[in-house]
């Protein structure tokens, strides 16, 4: 039997907006759930950052020009699976 793999980004929100309603787990759970849909089953969850610092400032810029409430975020790498 054939494997197959692919990766799929689940992204977070920072700031306060981010920090208030933003849920992890609920992101993730529905990210695994359409993909399961497809055939597909999770093999490994990675924590994800960008460690670029044009990226990092560009976070840090946004987040100044929205005072606070909004920047796009980290977020986690879904592996998954299937077998053909």
């Amino acid at each position: 039997m054939a494997k197959h793999s692919t990766i799929e980004i689940v992204n977070l929100s920072g700031g306060i907006i981010g920090m208030l309603g933003t849920n992890p787990r609920k992101a993730i759970l529905q990210k695994i759930t359409e993909m399961e849909a497809q055939g597909w089953h999770c093999h490994q969850i990675i924590p994800y950052s960008t460690r670029n610092a044009a990226v990092i400032f560009l976070q840090l810029l946004v987040l100044a020009c929205t005072l606070g409430l909004w920047t796009f975020g980290a977020g986690f790498l879904l592996l998954f699976i299937k077998e053909e």
